[in-house]
């Protein structure tokens, strides 16, 4: 049984959902922007990233963080994550921006890698392009162009990635607006991992709440 979801709905619910599973906030909200930018293009966004959550569990995220000195980016444990990986290379979009190619050694999902350069390419108004396995994306801020094996782009590891400024100027593939349909299970563990961000009550905060035990009248 599918779910219909809003864009803002994905982006919020897979925010928590990520702050749940280990990164910190701003992180969290790539995550979330990722998440709802595949959607948009009904791409498996938030199954996607739920997975690569689930993946993470209990695990420590220090481990998954690029190693950017490298002239091949890699992680001391193994594989990079395409959330912390992409915040990484959009910070670094000077670089691609000036002709330059970022190269990526084993990482997990790099179709949610791409998504967090979408963000990028909204706020430089360009296109940046992301390949991997013979596939390429190419993101622009509000659009999206695929090319090549589409087998490869759900993959849940590659061994390389390639990431760029684009040399297209026109997406094939405009974002939308509308509603998102989603299998209700996935939607059911992604709102069981979203609403652990949320503190269970205690007696104390029970007690700070309204009057309390303290009579003021």
């Amino acid at each position: 049984m599918s779910y219909f979801i809003t864009l803002a709905e994905i982006e919020v619910y897979l925010r928590r959902a990520a702050r749940a599973s280990g990164l910190e906030w701003g992180l969290a909200e790539e995550a979330g922007k990722a998440a709802r930018w595949l959607a948009a293009f009904d791409l498996p966004g938030p199954e996607t990233m739920l997975a690569h959550l689930q993946n993470l569990a209990g695990k420590d995220y220090a481990a998954f963080i690029p190693r950017c000195d490298l002239e091949r980016w890699q992680a001391d444990g193994g594989t990079l994550c395409p959330v912390i990986t992409g915040a990484a290379l959009a910070d670094r979009s000077a670089t691609m921006l000036e002709g330059n190619t970022l190269r990526l050694g084993k990482t997990a999902y790099p179709i949610l890698l791409a998504a967090t350069l979408g963000q990028a390419a909204r706020f430089h108004r360009c296109g940046f392009t992301t390949c991997w396995s013979g596939m390429r994306l190419d993101c622009f801020g509000h659009g999206l162009t695929i090319e090549g094996d589409r087998d490869s782009l759900l993959l849940a590891e590659v061994d390389q990635v390639c990431c760029c400024k684009s040399d297209a100027t026109t997406p094939q593939q405009i974002a939308s607006t509308g509603a998102y349909s989603i299998d209700q299970d996935i939607f059911k563990r992604i709102d069981a991992l979203a609403f652990e961000t949320f503190a269970p009550a205690t007696e104390e905060s029970r007690a700070g709440a309204g009057a309390g035990l303290t009579d003021n009248d």
